[in-house]
């Protein structure tokens, strides 16, 4: 499998957008409605000849098309498995860049397009970490602080967890996920983290906190600071398979895995869930939180 990975991705993606192109050409559908209705009216003639014809033509090609969506949803299957076990033909890396290796042909720019597509319902020609960019090119590690094996490494599991969580599959992403979500505060620092995309001390954390929760940390003013440190300590702590976040000399920043456990496993929450004062959270806080703003009403 390993030495016909590129060749086999490459393949899966060149199908996966030709079924793309036909099912996404309704452009008959309207009219094939259209000349049914005329039929079932009871034109005759010439125009009924004509008619007949082309309805049959359009209801071949509206089979085809839902022959496409079927093949289509088997060939993502397929382009989840293969990346499930991603191990891409590579070179030996020079300095922090990984090449495709000579004897084989290299990814397309259609296997991350293909493969963005399905994770995020939106193609991109690469997929890019804070520490790697994976592309047509090879894989370009960024990181300054990890050795590029490692950066490999690392990169290239995320990319196979989603794989499998996709596919319904025990992956470590969920279990991430449902570890987060125990602890609400842990939650809260994360969000804030992502959503300013940048490192943070502690102080620059608690303040942004606390204006995007004005109306919790109110609430719970006694013990919201302590916990929100308390937050940060589990996600930096060695309790993690794979850390969610990192402190660089008292800066706190989300790693690639944890921006990556927020984008998946929040991916299908409603807008307003995410827009909204925190309300990802446990159940529990949920519903103490829910009965603490009753009560001040």
């Amino acid at each position: 499998m390993v030495e016909k990975f590129n060749e086999r991705a490459n393949a899966l993606a060149t199908e996966y957008w030709r079924l793309r192109e036909i099912t996404a050409d309704k452009t008959g559908e309207n009219k094939l409605e259209e000349i049914e209705e005329l039929l079932e009216k009871g034109i005759g003639g010439k125009l009924r000849e004509k008619l007949d014809a082309e309805a049959k033509k359009l209801r071949k090609e509206k089979e085809d098309r839902n022959n496409a969506f079927l093949r289509l949803e088997e060939v993502k299957r397929e382009v989840l498995e293969l990346t499930a076990d991603l191990a891409p033909n590579l070179d030996l890396f020079e300095e922090n860049f990984f090449p495709y290796d000579s004897e084989h042909e290299p990814l397309s720019e259609d296997y991350f397009s293909a493969l963005t597509d399905v994770f995020f319902g939106k193609p991109q020609p690469s997929i890019r970490f804070k520490e790697a960019t994976f592309s047509k090119k090879g894989i370009e590690v960024h990181s300054e602080e990890d050795s590029s094996l490692k950066v490999l490494g690392y990169v290239t599991m995320i990319i196979q967890e989603t794989a499998r969580k996709m596919l319904g599959m025990e992956n470590d992403l969920d279990k991430s996920c449902m570890r987060l979500k125990q602890n609400e505060y842990a939650f809260i620092v994360l969000e804030t983290l992502i959503k300013e995309g940048r490192r943070l001390r502690i102080k620059e954390i608690k303040e942004i906190s606390h204006h995007e929760d004005r109306e919790y940390k109110e609430l719970m003013k006694d013990i919201y600071d302590k916990e929100l440190i308390n937050g940060i300590a589990y996600l930096v702590s060695d309790e993690w398979k794979y850390n969610l976040v990192r402190e660089h000399d008292g800066e706190y920043e989300a790693t690639d895995f944890g921006e990556w456990v927020w984008r998946i496993c929040n991916a299908g929450a409603s807008k307003g869930e995410r827009e909204g004062k925190r309300k990802s959270t446990s159940n529990s806080s949920l519903n103490i939180h829910r009965i603490l703003k009753f009560l001040k009403r």
